[in-house]
C-alpha cells in the first residue's frame, strides 16, 4: 500500500510552463480519471502531454491496490523545463537548431478523506491545505531534480590522451566530433578506467549508445586501433543543459563548413 499520498514528478513534459500551469489549475479538485480525460477529451483545449503523466499515476495507484477515482489531485505545479534542442534539416545542405518549449510537472494525489481533511484547514481561516500540498509538490519536485556533476580533473597525461582520443568520436546527426561540440563535460582515469562525463543536446536524444560504441573503440580499441585504457564508463548528464554556445570555435566552422547557421 501507498501511504496517504501519491506524488508525481516529471522533467521535460513537451509542453510550454504557462500553459501547464493553466491546464492543471483547471483539473486541480478534480479526481484523478475526471482530470485525465478533461486533460485528453475537453471539452476545449486538450493537454496529452499532461494526462499521460497523470495516467502514471493510475498506473502507480493501481499496482498499491488503490482505487484511481479516489485519488484527487490536491496539487499541482508547473515550472520551466530545460528546452530539448534538435536539429532541422533544411534545402540545399543547410541545417539549423530548433527548440521546444518543455515544463517540469510535481503533482500530489491524495485520497478523497485527506483532501476533505485539507479542505477543513482551509476553511478553519488559512490556505494551510493548499499550503501543505504545494509544498508537499515542491518536495517532489526537488527530490527529482538532477544533482549538478562535479567537473573531473583531467590533468594527468593519460587523460589527457583519452580526451585526444575523443576527437575522432563523431555525432552521426551533426558531423563533428564530440569535443568540440561541448558534449564531454569532464576525464578522470582512475587505474585503466576512464571516466567520462558527458552530455548531448537533450536527454531526448537516441545516441547514447551510438556514442558509447564510438568511445569503446577509441578506448580499448580493437585489431586496428590500439586501446589507451583498458575500461571506460560514462555518466550521461543533462544539468546544466546543453547549447548551441558550447560549440568551440573549431566546432563553429566545421558546422558552417556542413551548412548549419550557428
Amino acid at each position: 500500500m501507498i501511504a496517504s499520498t501519491v506524488r508525481i514528478a516529471e522533467r521535460q513534459v513537451r509542453i510550454a510552463s504557462t500553459e501547464a500551469a493553466a491546464a492543471l489549475d483547471r483539473v486541480r479538485g478534480l479526481d484523478v480519471v475526471t482530470a485525465t480525460a478533461k486533460l485528453r477529451f475537453g471539452p476545449g483545449r486538450t493537454y496529452e502531454p499532461l494526462a499521460r503523466v497523470l495516467d502514471r499515476g493510475v498506473v502507480r495507484a493501481r499496482s498499491a491496490g488503490v482505487d484511481p477515482s479516489r485519488l484527487v489531485v490536491v496539487a499541482a505545479r508547473a515550472s520551466t523545463g530545460e528546452e530539448i534542442v534538435r536539429v532541422r534539416r533544411k534545402g540545399h545542405g543547410k541545417a539549423d537548431w530548433i527548440t521546444s518549449p518543455t515544463s517540469d510537472i510535481s503533482l500530489e494525489l491524495a485520497p478523497v478523506g485527506v483532501l476533505a481533511t485539507l479542505d477543513a484547514g482551509s476553511d478553519a481561516g488559512s490556505d494551510a491545505g493548499s499550503d501543505l500540498g504545494q509544498a508537499s509538490a515542491h518536495k517532489a519536485a526537488a527530490a527529482a531534480a538532477p544533482v549538478p556533476a562535479a567537473a573531473p580533473r583531467s590533468d594527468d597525461p593519460l587523460a589527457s590522451a583519452v580526451r585526444e582520443r575523443l576527437f575522432d568520436v563523431i555525432d552521426p546527426d551533426l558531423g563533428v566530433n564530440v569535443i568540440d561540440l561541448g558534449f564531454v563535460r569532464g576525464v578522470v582515469v582512475e587505474g585503466s578506467t576512464a571516466l567520462l562525463t558527458m552530455t548531448l543536446t537533450s536527454a531526448a536524444c537516441p545516441l547514447t549508445d551510438v556514442m558509447e560504441d564510438q568511445i569503446r573503440h577509441e578506448l580499448i580499441g580493437d585489431a586496428s586501433t590500439p586501446g589507451i585504457v583498458a575500461d571506460f564508463a560514462v555518466t550521461w548528464v543533462w544539468s546544466p543543459p546543453w547549447t548551441p554556445s558550447d560549440v568551440t570555435d573549431d566546432g563553429r566552422e566545421q558546422l558552417r563548413a556542413i551548412g548549419f547557421t550557428v
